[in-house]
């Protein structure tokens, strides 16, 4: 089998692999004559790309079959790809830098039609544009053969096979290639502490990663995510991580590890939640987490930021409910008195099921908790109680104070609705500094002449 190797000016082109698609005419749409003086023709492949161009997913190539003269009549000529050739010739190192090109990422006629009085018939193989950008820098290489040209039509033995060789650096510019990365903290030791770099949830810490896709997007496509504690030994001996650094593996979080991406998209979630009681084992320690990207459907790996250390610091993101650790007082309570069966103290008890009640609501209630030491507090939750909707809370700020005298408003919250009974409701802010108190100032209920609230409860953050 020859070799036939397209040199342009500058390179040669590459082609990928090829699934066939049957484009065969019928019999009826052949011509049942043949031209005066004419006899049976000779037929080769040229393997010459007659100009290579990339329309959406696909890199189009056009080639063409020759006969020594003009058909007699319209026949057609069989195409057959033979990787298993390719694969040979790499491994013998006849072709050097090259990959063969698998036949579910080509597509080309299993049949070229050569029509009446023609000497030549161009036909389009279409390369997967993805395999090309997996490849770059690589020359792609596919084998072919042709087979049974009709009508009394002859095939060229030295012209009738061959392997056609491209070259993905004269196909793509480097601005083409659409690289996949990890899109926060990717190729970096991404530090999760101080409410950065996390999100907070009911069950545990949640770290949004994403992924991100250069360039123009295309088709739907997936990629693997995997976690590797590998990894993470390998930069704690070498001085990277700290000795008390633990890994974590994939049993320990929760996180996808196969992504689909969907069509005309550039960006897709990839989060890593870790459970609040795996933290709490390791309050002494650091935890990190190695997730690397891998095996793309279609498109390439940015090796830079295709990898991420998530390096968790237990003492810096575990909140504490503080509510019981500080001096509480109201400023109205219940006929029945703070110990009261719906007393103010059943506001602080950690049960939702209990409730603070108060008669002939005149927008003067408010609730306080007073530290020994000033203390930040970045969020609270408020909990619904069990009877009419409109004794709920609806209108109030969150003050803080360092002397009890001169209040900042650190949270104000407006037209709240709790659309449930025993619903909890978390409200989060940032908060301008620590303060030693904590009001909570109620200005309007939904309109009821009693306000109720099962429970408030004050949390602090690293």
């Amino acid at each position: 089998m020859s070799i036939l190797k397209h040199m342009n000016q500058k390179s040669r082109w590459i082609v990928p692999a090829i699934a066939l698609v049957a484009v065969a005419c019928s019999p009826n749409d052949l011509e049942e004559f043949r031209l005066e003086g004419t006899s049976p023709s000779v037929v080769s492949f040229d393997g010459t790309p007659l100009g290579i161009k990339k329309e959406g997913e696909h890199i189009l190539v056009p080639l063409q079959i020759q006969t020594s003269n003009p058909a007699g009549k319209s026949f057609q000529v069989e195409l057959q790809l033979i990787p298993d050739t390719v694969e040979q010739l790499i491994a013998s190192g006849s072709l050097q830098n090259t990959v063969g090109i698998p036949v579910n990422q080509i597509t080309a006629p299993s049949v070229v039609v050569v029509p009446f009085g023609a000497d030549s018939s161009t036909f389009t193989i279409s390369i997967n544009l993805g395999f090309a950008e997996r490849n770059f820098g690589k020359n792609m290489a596919f084998a072919y053969r042709l087979l049974n040209a009709s009508k009394g039509n002859e095939l060229d033995p030295s012209g009738s096979s061959g392997v056609v060789i491209l070259n993905t650096v004269d196909i793509l510019d480097p601005s083409d290639i659409r690289y996949l990365s990890i899109t926060n903290g990717g190729g970096e030791i991404l530090d999760v502490r101080n409410r950065q770099n996390y999100q907070v949830r009911s069950g545990g810490l949640n770290v949004p990663l994403g992924i991100s896709l250069a360039g123009v997007p295309g088709h739907a496509f997936t990629v693997e995510a995997k976690v590797n504690p590998d990894t993470i030994a390998a930069l704690v001996a070498n001085g990277t991580l700290p000795d008390n650094t633990v890994a974590l593996d994939i049993s320990q979080v929760t996180m996808d590890t196969v992504r689909r991406i969907g069509s005309n998209t550039s960006s897709a979630p990839l989060d890593v939640f870790v459970q609040w009681s795996v933290i709490e084992e390791h309050m002494d320690d650091l935890l990190a987490i190695a997730v690397t990207l891998g095996n793309p459907s279609t498109h390439v790996l940015d090796e830079s930021k295709k990898s991420v250390i998530i390096l968790i610091h237990p003492q810096h993101v575990l909140e504490v409910d503080i509510t019981n650790e500080g001096t509480y007082s109201v400023s109205r309570d219940n006929g029945g008195g703070p110990e009261g069966g719906e007393g103010s103290l059943k506001l602080i008890d950690n049960d939702t099921g209990t409730k603070f009640l108060v008669g002939d609501f005149r927008r003067d209630l408010w609730a306080q908790l007073v530290y020994d030491e000033p203390t930040k507090v970045g969020a609270y939750t408020l909990t619904s109680a069990n009877d009419a909707a409109d004794r709920d809370p609806k209108n109030w700020q969150l003050l803080g104070s360092n002397d009890g005298e001169n209040w900042v408003a650190v949270d104000t919250r407006e037209d709240e609705i709790f659309t449930n009974r025993f619903q909890t409701k978390r409200y989060e802010f940032e908060p301008p500094e620590a303060y030693t108190h904590y009001r909570i100032d109620f200005g309007e209920n939904n309109g009821g002449s009693l306000f109720q609230l099962a429970e408030w409860r004050i949390i602090r953050i690293p």
